[in-house]
């Protein structure tokens, strides 16, 4: 065998058994507590209290942190049972529901115009890419909602919430700050309309995008078959 050949396989190998920077994705449902989602979703109610140990579609804890902080106490509870297109991602049971804002004092001494999901325990310099969806049927207005993702860069997604069934905002590439946090500050967006500010989010899907190197690692048995080929030929 020849030195270079070998050292490649030795390589190989070792990549082989190197452990892949790929993580199952992690759901949240946003909304009623007395209508939570199964299927390994993280369930975050209008009482808002935080998850310590999230899981990931598998059911495995990642010992990832997620936190809310001023929605209002209630839930809407008028999203759509029926997805479809790019929102058929989540489960029916998570988009029946919101968590809301608003910019006016609806049914609180004050307004809510900003409503802040905290994740934590991620690892820095790992980007990663969210999914967001809410729905508010039987409206005429928009109520579009800006997502905000914040950490070591900033990403915003738009979405409009009204009568919503299909569509999801993208927030790509969003990286941790030192500390391994990120956070999304949900508000209005530029163009809602809704006289009241009207602002929703039902559904949350986060995934870790993979390291190159471990991509890498992981095909390069692929291709020192393929060169042992080429050589054998």
């Amino acid at each position: 065998m020849k030195p270079r050949l070998k050292t490649l396989i030795v390589i190989a190998v070792a990549g082989m058994f190197a452990p892949l920077a790929v993580a199952a994705p992690i759901f949240v449902d946003f909304g009623e507590a007395a209508q939570p989602t199964g299927n390994n979703y993280n369930n975050v109610s209008q009482a808002q209290l935080p998850i310590f140990n999230a899981i990931d579609t598998t059911g495995a804890g990642t010992g990832i942190g997620i936190t809310t902080s001023g929605f209002n106490p209630g839930s809407n509870q008028n999203g759509t049972t029926s997805p479809t297109g790019a929102a058929t991602i989540f489960d029916s049971q998570a988009t029946r529901d919101n968590l809301f804002g608003h910019t006016v004092n609806f049914n609180q001494p004050a307004p809510l115009p900003l409503g802040v999901i905290t994740i934590t325990g991620l690892t820095p310099g790992t980007p990663y890419d969210f999914a967001f969806f809410g729905s508010r049927t039987g409206v005429t207005d928009n109520r579009e909602t800006q997502f905000a993702a914040s950490g070591a860069n900033s990403v915003t997604a738009l979405l409009d919430t009204a009568n919503n069934v299909s569509n999801i905002g993208i927030a790509a590439g969003v990286l941790p700050n030192g500390s391994g946090t990120i956070q999304i500050a949900v508000s209005p967006g530029p163009n809602n309309t809704n006289g009241s500010g009207f602002f929703y989010v039902a559904a949350m899907r986060m995934e870790a995008i993979p390291e190159p190197g471990s991509v890498a690692l992981a095909l390069l048995p692929l291709g020192i078959a393929a060169l042992r080929r080429r050589r054998l030929r």
